[in-house]
């Protein structure tokens, strides 16, 4: 196989959406476009990831399953704030701080104007207490109940510094004046989530700070019961948590070491499907995504799915792949009561992608009835490799 790999491009335009990506409701920020809260659709900042970034992230097995949660094992910094108590339906309020987390100071915010006449805001910061999990997102809350988020990446890994958001020229097609008139009164505060959990989990690792005046403010609480359950008790989903279990299961075939691996295992269930998406390249059909099936109910998360009929499962799969994966069938056989595989009741599925061109046969991967755990591929801007990954021996 070649060594080549697909390298993502991006067009200028490409570039500006990532830059502008600061709300999670697009309809909202526009709206502020006709009035003085046009500085929160407005901004280009400097910004931190989310827990999952694009870049394959490293090791992380999450937290181990515990029968009783010792609060002094659960929770962080809360940097002196008035914890509410706890209540997922109460307003204004956002799940306090992990002990993982690293806890902000927000202070003296302002509005100042720099050289070449744009108007900025300024908001400084300070570590007060420095964990393993870094980056969140600074939320902006006006007084008329309108909040935004602004990924923040310039503080990571710093103890204290400014965090600057300043005016750009354009937002998507609707040209921004310079100078704009930032809310009057603004609530400031830092979030940090993990996205590996569904719903996404949320977590309040800063302070509030108010420029101007607000009648309401956010506060941090206690975690529900539930929420201990979900985000604590319970390892993260596995389809949303790559990278986590690099000492379980066999890759077949083994992937040579490269950038951007995502290897995706559940040590206790069995691969029941992909979802999966098709583009183009190179001027041929290509597997473009991929996002492994665990359940049935897991919510789609590419265009397509490709799953096992009920009481069946993955057993192996034949792929078409030259310098990229052209195509994918998954092999299917039924899980008897012993959870071992039947060989002798099987079947294909359709090929995702394209089959192998005439005269050409698919290289087969597994099928010897172990248990497939899980896939490991790399992907640039398309699927270049592609593994199964399975139980290290076949049940006898």
């Amino acid at each position: 196989m070649s060594g080549a790999v697909s390298r993502p491009t991006f067009s200028p335009q490409a570039a500006l959406r990532e830059e502008l990506t600061v709300a999670p409701t697009v309809k909202t920020l526009m709206c502020l476009l006709l009035g003085a809260v046009i500085a929160l659709a407005a901004f280009a900042f400097s910004a931190e990831t989310k827990a999952q970034s694009p870049k394959a992230p490293g090791p992380d097995k999450g937290p181990a399953a515990k029968a009783k949660v010792d609060p002094k094992e659960l929770y962080g910094d809360q940097g002196g704030e008035k914890v509410a108590v706890a209540n997922a339906r109460a307003p204004n309020t956002v799940m306090r701080a992990r002990l993982e987390d690293t806890f902000l100071k927000l202070s003296n915010t302002r509005v100042a104007q720099k050289p070449n006449k744009f108007n900025v805001l300024l908001v400084d910061y300070e570590v007060v207490s420095r964990g393993k999990l870094n980056g969140g997102f600074l939320v902006l809350h006006t007084d008329d109940g309108g909040r935004a988020e602004i990924a923040l990446k310039s503080i990571i890994d710093r103890d204290n510094g400014t965090i600057e958001l300043g005016g750009v020229k354009w937002f998507g097609n609707v040209r921004i004046a310079r100078n704009t008139t930032f809310p009057d009164n603004i609530e400031f505060y830092v979030v940090r989530g993990d996205d590996r959990y569904e719903p996404p989990l949320k977590c309040m690792v800063s302070n509030t700070v108010v420029m101007g005046k607000m009648k309401v403010t956010t506060r941090p609480r206690d975690w529900t019961p539930e929420e201990i359950t979900r985000y604590y008790t319970k390892p993260p989903l596995a389809y949303k948590n790559p990278n986590a279990h690099a000492g379980i299961g066999e890759d077949v075939p083994p992937l040579p070491a490269a950038g951007g691996q995502f290897r995706y295992v559940d040590p206790d269930g069995r691969l029941l499907g992909l979802d999966y998406a098709v583009g183009d390249w190179d001027n041929r059909k290509v597997v473009a995504r991929l996002t492994p099936v665990y359940s049935v109910d897991q919510p789609k998360a590419q265009t397509a799915r490709s799953v096992a009929r009920k009481g069946y499962a993955v057993a192996g799969a034949e792929v078409n792949m030259d310098k990229y994966v052209c195509g994918i069938r998954l092999l299917f056989q039924r899980v008897k009561p012993d959870g071992t595989l039947d060989a002798k009741d099987a079947y294909a599925g359709d090929w995702i992608g394209v089959p192998p061109p005439p005269k050409s046969e698919a290289t087969k991967l597994v099928n010897d009835g172990r248990r497939v755990l899980g896939i490991h591929y790399q992907q640039g801007a398309i699927v270049d490799r592609f593994s199964l990954v399975v139980e290290e021996e076949a049940k006898k």
